[in-house]
């Protein structure tokens, strides 16, 4: 048994584990290198939770740096609500509310692992609705990928996109609210298949990297696979973003694709992404491809009777008023 790999390790709790006599595990729903992530449920309010856990003797302490982070970025309404963190036994934990399935779970679900335009669309504006929150707030996430954007749970969030996973965000602001200076080798981080070019070259990071991952991810989601989703190695991976040319990556879509990855481009370490500009180019594919308001996401279209049509449409209104007012702030 290779010990090394995560699908391999013993469950770190068992199911009924109760966490300082509050929280009872109910069961795993995810692991990665460091730590693992289970279902558990409020022995005192009956909410159900998500509780990340990571051992105490584990070599990197990612868990307490991203309690951290979380915890500093709740001003934000699009991330994950923080509940409580702390230490029980031989682990560290993190209470979070439970969300529902994260983009790649449900992008996996389609025939052609591809979402539909007003599906990627839509879920474009909000990935970067969360990041340019989570930016304002003074930090970067640096893992942006499509298993760490979230659906809502619970009624009110279903048709809302939630950001998880803050174990390799990192503040970008001095307390002077100046930019930190980047460094000269910062490594590398995040996914590669989503990674920035940037990232590859051990760069430091900034807020045009997170969104250099969101265009990537809605490549992928238009197309259904980017180039190099068959390729593990970073490097090699690397080798081929720089390879692939502009019209390339983008040709069987819409010409905003190519609007957003140039003024990434034109984007310096330091440099504040337009978010309201790269918004309005996604904005205007779903208006001229004549989406209507109440356009379900894919998989509502699939299960609709899981999900009450009035919830998915207010949610949309709400929508339709910002793409209002965002058409009118860019018209000033």
């Amino acid at each position: 048994m290779n010990n090394n790999n995560p699908q391999s390790r013993p469950p770190m709790l068992n199911v009924s584990t109760v966490v300082k006599s509050k929280w009872k595990i109910q069961g795993k729903l995810g692991q990665g290198a460091f730590g693992e992530t289970y279902a558990a449920v409020d022995l005192h309010s009956g909410e159900d939770v998500a509780i990340k856990v990571e051992k105490l003797d584990n070599k990197k302490i990612v868990l307490k740096l991203e309690v951290i982070a979380l915890k500093k970025v709740q001003a934000c309404p699009y991330v994950v609500r923080y509940i409580h963190s702390g230490r029980q036994d031989d682990y560290n934990f993190l209470v979070m509310e439970r969300l529902g399935e994260s983009l790649a779970d449900l992008r996996k679900r389609t025939p052609r692992g591809a979402f539909s335009m007003s599906t990627t669309l839509r879920l474009g504006i909000q990935m970067i609705e969360s990041l340019e929150g989570v930016h304002k707030l003074g930090y970067i996430h640096r893992d942006v990928k499509p298993s760490n954007f979230v659906m809502g749970r619970s009624k009110p969030k279903r048709g809302r996109t939630y950001l998880i996973d803050f174990g390799l965000a990192r503040k970008y602001k001095l307390p002077s609210g100046e930019i930190r200076p980047p460094r000269r080798n910062a490594g590398f981080r995040g996914t590669a298949r989503y990674a920035s070019i940037n990232s590859h070259h051990s760069k430091e990071l900034g807020r045009r990297d997170d969104l250099w991952s969101v265009f990537y991810v809605l490549v992928e989601f238009a197309l259904g696979s980017l180039p190099w989703r068959k390729i593990k190695d970073k490097e090699h991976i690397g080798e081929l973003k720089e390879r692939f040319t502009n019209a390339e990556l983008v040709k069987d879509l819409p010409n905003e694709y190519q609007l957003f990855m140039e003024h990434l481009q034109k984007l310096g370490y330091a440099d504040e992404p337009d978010y309201d500009f790269l918004k309005s180019l996604l904005l205007q594919v779903y208006s001229r491809d004549g989406y209507s308001h109440d356009e379900p996401f894919d998989w509502q279209r699939r299960d609709k009777q899981s999900i009450p049509p009035h919830i998915d449409l207010t949610i949309i209104t709400w929508e339709i008023k910002k793409i209002c007012q965002l058409k009118q702030n860019l018209k000033k």
